[in-house]
């Protein structure tokens, strides 16, 4: 592995791959894949350390002034699981990739049917029957073919929980059983992984994160028995599910990218208002 360019001599080698908008300089695909290979780098570490250098991926070349360049190599490297590749985990997923995630593990042991046309975004007609997690990791590999996705098709338990949290930056709870749930958020606590929480319910989301593991999501939850069971549907639509997952990845994101969460307060978002509310659940 040979050493990474400065700045200058990135400028000439890669002249023919770069565009100029005033003083912000951009390097299209085929000229990150062409370093990559010519330094024995991934396409996602190359792209990493160019942003470091203040060479934009054309990719990421409109998120300036949202995002620093330091934050998108940070995103670059994360690695985060996805439990549940429906409603919520179908558009955090699509959200993450875009946004510049570099590695995912997408877990859902469920295919897709006709009733999730309404709300799962990777759902299509092309799609009925097949896995959602496989799905997803081949929607997620047409936005960005240099991502890590690796697609589970699993049910989570105990068991098998530890080994799929190793190593993760977060987990992002895009489940839909209040006992899995709950299951997922003792691993994660155990695991020492970061959870982002969120639940969804006709025009209703919910949603929380707190890093350090203290703030229990459910809390908010009634018993099992008085909530969602193994197999109950989900009824809810695309606003919803779409809503809360912005929720959810933007809270990631705040965290990964600039070390700050909000301490669990729990976002309510009603889109039969609609309003979004940030309410504090533990004093």
């Amino acid at each position: 592995m040979q050493d990474f360019p400065e700045r200058q001599s990135l400028e000439e080698g890669l002249a023919p791959f770069l565009s100029k908008r005033g003083t912000e300089l951009s390097v299209s695909r085929e000229g990150v894949r062409r370093l990559a290979r010519e330094l024995d780098r991934t396409e996602r570490e190359t792209m990493a350390e160019l942003l470091l250098r203040d060479v934009w991926p054309e990719r990421f070349s409109r998120c300036r002034g949202a995002f620093t360049a330091q934050a998108l190599a940070r995103l670059l490297s994360a690695r985060v699981v996805v439990a549940g590749c429906g409603g919520l985990g179908g558009h955090v997923t699509e959200l993450l990739a875009r946004l510049g995630v570099g590695s995912l593990s997408l877990c859902d042991p469920d295919r897709f049917e006709e009733s999730n046309l309404n709300r799962q975004h990777f759902c299509t007609e092309k799609t009925l029957g097949a896995f959602k997690a496989e799905a997803c990791r081949d929607g997620v590999l047409d936005i960005a073919s240099y991502m890590d996705v690796q697609a589970h098709v699993v049910a989570l338990d105990d068991d098998n929980l530890p080994d799929l949290l190793r190593g993760a930056d977060a987990v992002m709870d895009c489940l839909d059983s209040i006992a899995r749930k709950k299951m997922l958020e003792r691993a994660a606590r155990n695991a020492g992984v970061p959870c982002v929480q969120a639940s969804v319910a006709r025009n209703e989301g919910l949603c929380l994160f707190d890093r350090t593991l203290e703030r229990p999501f459910s809390a908010v939850y009634p018993g099992e028995e008085a909530g969602n069971v193994e197999g109950a549907p989900m009824n809810t639509h695309a606003l919803t599910v779409a809503g809360t997952a912005c929720l959810m990845a933007s809270l990631l994101v705040r965290w990964l990218c600039r070390n700050k969460d909000d301490g669990g307060a729990l976002f309510h978002l009603d889109l039969s208002v609609p309003e979004l509310e940030k309410l504090t659940l533990f004093p």
